[in-house]
């Protein structure tokens, strides 16, 4: 079962892995329309204060937009190497 602790857990998890500071924060989100101000958005963050929930997920959207920007890279499929014209991923003689 889902809790508002385990929520709140992966929302910090994901915060702390998007590696961005406030001002960063709260720039991207001001840019996607929030309307909370860098001061508020530091207490949301801290716990200190609500924001309404089409806020948290404008804020949420700028965290998981930040994940995917930072994603590591993606391993290649079978399919990419044939695309690219290659029979098999270790055709040009490089060990995977």
């Amino acid at each position: 079962m889902t809790t508002q602790n385990s929520l709140n857990a992966r929302f910090q998890r994901a915060l702390e892995a998007a590696d961005l500071t406030v001002d960063e924060l709260w720039l991207r989100y001001f840019s996607m329309g929030g309307e909370a101000g860098r001061f508020e958005l530091d207490a949301y963050l801290n716990g200190a204060i609500a924001l309404p929930p089409i806020q948290h997920d404008v804020v949420a959207h700028v965290i998981n937009e930040r994940l995917d920007e930072i994603a590591p890279p993606r391993a290649p499929y079978s399919d990419d190497f044939m695309q690219a014209g290659l029979e098999s991923p270790t055709e040009n003689g490089d060990e995977p």
